[in-house]
């Protein structure tokens, strides 16, 4: 059973195949992770999406969070567009019954020297039904825990 785990591991590595972000490479190992900008209309979508990515991070990427004076690189995460939408329009006591969130996001990392290493826009939305529950105080919550997951996907892919 070892030899079988020790020979994927060297085949992977022999296929190009390589483990961790390739950051590395450029000279990041830490990044300062900076309070999300939002210039939407949608308030405080901010200050979620930020704790999100604090506890994201560190679990989903080979980063490690530092302080801005110490790290290698900084994230730079600004909310461009963000819109509550009715799906299924409800009541006048019950107005929306299912609706939907829409997010657009600018991610950048950029290096202690102003290199940019990462700039990207990406987009994510998400549900809410309120028949069953769900409310859009979780459905911005759960917004704000997918955009951290693809923020940290799109570091691991960086160059």
């Amino acid at each position: 059973m070892r030899r079988f785990g020790f020979g994927l591991l060297v085949a992977l590595a022999s296929c190009g195949y390589s483990f961790g972000s390739g950051l590395e490479q450029h000279g990041v190992r830490t990044v300062a992770l900076r309070v999300v900008g939002n210039q939407s209309f949608r308030q405080r979508l901010e200050v979620e999406l930020t704790a999100a990515l604090a506890r994201e991070l560190p679990v989903s990427t080979d980063l490690r969070l530092a302080s801005a004076g110490r790290a290698d690189a900084s994230l730079e995460v600004t909310i461009t567009d963000a819109v509550e939408r009715t799906l299924v329009p409800g009541t006048r006591d019950d107005p929306v019954r299912e609706g939907g969130l829409l997010a657009t996001i600018r991610v950048r990392l950029l290096r202690a020297d102003g290199q940019v290493l990462v700039d990207q826009i990406l987009r994510e939305r998400t549900e809410f039904r309120d028949p069953i529950g769900e409310n859009l105080a979780a459905a911005r919550d759960e917004l704000a825990t997918e955009l951290a997951r693809r923020i940290a996907l799109a570091l691991q892919s960086a160059p």
